[in-house]
């Protein structure tokens, strides 16, 4: 427990940065952006979500849980062992971004449609292997170094963002292109540290076949709700408008924090649950979830009350302004993104303990149950796309947890009978 202690401010810290980066683009992007190029900008962004998880998924993770399995002072060569096959991977992940193309190039000129695909393009190819090394980083319990590659990221953001605008970029070049320098520069800064720490000897590569074997069924139950995610867009953009998409688009930059944090928690949580849900050590596993839920829900109330409405106390009421246009939308979105928030850990214990295709039966279930909600868009208009978001996330939970006690219950039964 007293590393948990020591890592959760770096953990917290890291996530912050890297999110803050991505946040910062999003909240240029719904304010820079006019309503129609913002609801396009919103189906890139689900594309971006989408192509970074077949390079994580397929190879990173899988790497992750040999580095896991590995003595704490080696587990950082394992960043190396991946990194080839993982960039295989991430270039097959920018197909996602030509989707998000074919979809957009009827609804918005070309003057929008190529930039955002040439940004993205970018972005989506460094964005999975950058995430990558920061995890290798807190595998390697070394936490304040991935917080110093998230801090370099966010500044890299930032000074990207205002230097476009300041000299007069295009809008539309901006949000992506600024993460796409920001991702550059802080994977390099990262590799710098990673190749000073591990000696050459100590680099045995993985081979593409042997990590994308463990890793497809993780791949496929990691693309499921993020594919939902980027239908779901499609579907609000076709039945309720590229506006709505844009009003639904700006509510999710403001309820971002929650999964910021989340995200901030799961770091810092993740290297225990897996060596618990290894282990088959229910106490230690629930404990770590325990931190999780009470810290994001703690959080999320408090946020929820502060932002939820356009009150004179409230700071995004100014920096994102579109994200009130309809009332009750982000405080829909924020209680959409704590259900979210409590499948993330839950997620990494059941493929530690090797329940891919668990993941995969779940998500294949709460896929449709996502779709359906969304598709009532016509109706609901951009309330569509949180309530999908909740609706998917709240089946994936209870599955979830069904599928972690017979984890459990099987290793109690195996222990009786030894």
């Amino acid at each position: 427990m007293s590393s948990i202690r020591k890592s959760l401010p770096a953990g917290i810290v890291d996530a912050g940065f890297a999110s803050l980066a991505t946040f910062a683009s999003g909240l240029v992007a719904v304010n820079v952006l006019d309503d129609v190029t913002r609801g396009i900008y919103a189906v890139y962004f689900t594309a971006f979500v989408l192509g970074q998880i077949i390079a994580y998924q397929l190879i990173y993770v899988p790497a992750e849980v040999v580095a896991v399995g590995r003595p704490v002072d080696r587990r950082l060569a394992s960043f190396f062992s991946g990194l080839r096959p993982g960039l295989v991977a991430a270039l097959l992940g920018t197909t996602a971004i030509l989707a998000a193309f074919a979809f957009t190039v009827r609804l918005a000129p070309p003057a929008t449609t190529t930039p955002l695909t040439l940004t993205a393009l970018v972005a989506t190819f460094l964005s999975p292997t950058q995430d990558h090394l920061r995890r290798m980083l807190h595998i390697a319990r070394v936490p304040w170094l991935a917080a110093t590659v998230s801090t370099v990221q966010f500044v890299v953001t930032a000074t990207s963002l205002a230097v476009f605008l300041a000299v007069g970029v295009a809008p539309v070049w901006v949000p992506f292109g600024a993460l796409a320098v920001a991702n550059a520069v802080s994977l390099a800064a990262g590799g710098v540290v990673v190749v000073r720490r591990v000696p050459r000897l100590e680099r045995e590569p993985l081979r593409f076949r042997s990590l994308a074997r463990s890793g497809r069924w993780l791949l496929v139950q990691a693309a499921i709700p993020a594919g939902a995610n980027f239908v779901a867009a499609g579907i609000i953009t076709t039945l309720a408008g590229a506006v709505a998409m844009g009003h639904a688009e700006a509510a999710r930059v403001v309820a971002q924090p929650i999964l910021v944090l989340a995200t901030g928690l799961t770091f810092a949580l993740r290297p225990r649950v897996m060596e618990a849900a290894i282990d088959r050590d229910r106490p230690t596993a629930r404990r770590t979830t325990r931190i999780l839920v009470i810290g994001t829900t703690a959080v999320g109330l408090g946020y929820l009350a502060l932002v939820a409405v356009p009150w004179v106390g409230n700071p995004m009421r100014l920096l994102a302004p579109a994200a009130y246009v309809v009332a009750g939308l982000v405080a829909v979105t924020i209680v959409a993104n704590l259900l979210l928030a409590s499948v993330f850990l839950a997620t990494e214990e059941l493929a530690a303990a090797d329940r891919a295709v668990t993941l995969t039966k779940v998500s294949a279930v709460a896929a449709p149950i996502q779709l359906a909600v969304t598709a009532t868009a016509a109706w609901t208009g951009a309330f569509a796309r949180p309530l999908g978001l909740g609706a998917g996330s709240l089946t994936r939970l209870i599955g979830y947890d069904r599928a972690l006690h017979r984890v459990y219950q099987d290793a109690d039964r195996e222990a009786v009978a030894g």
